[in-house]
């Protein structure tokens, strides 16, 4: 059984540090082609093959990224 996870990203809080990016098995986060508020370019999902295992909300130093696991 393969385990689905979902990230939810706070944008306007994303500082660009990329930790999110380099630290995902999945590779599963971006950074995204649009400003923020802030002038950073938040990190975003960019597919759907999040498992949840939680290491990109743990390196986070804005703590802006939530993970969910979804139920089978």
């Amino acid at each position: 059984m393969k385990v689905k996870g979902k990230i939810k990203i706070d944008q306007e809080y994303c500082k660009s540090c990329g930790f999110c990016i380099v630290h995902c098995p999945k590779q599963v986060i971006v950074l995204a082609r649009i400003y923020n508020l802030a002038g950073y370019y938040p990190a975003e999902v960019a597919n759907d093959d999040c498992t949840g295992c939680g290491v990109c909300g743990l390196v986070c130093p804005e703590a802006c990224i939530e993970v969910y696991l979804e139920q089978p």
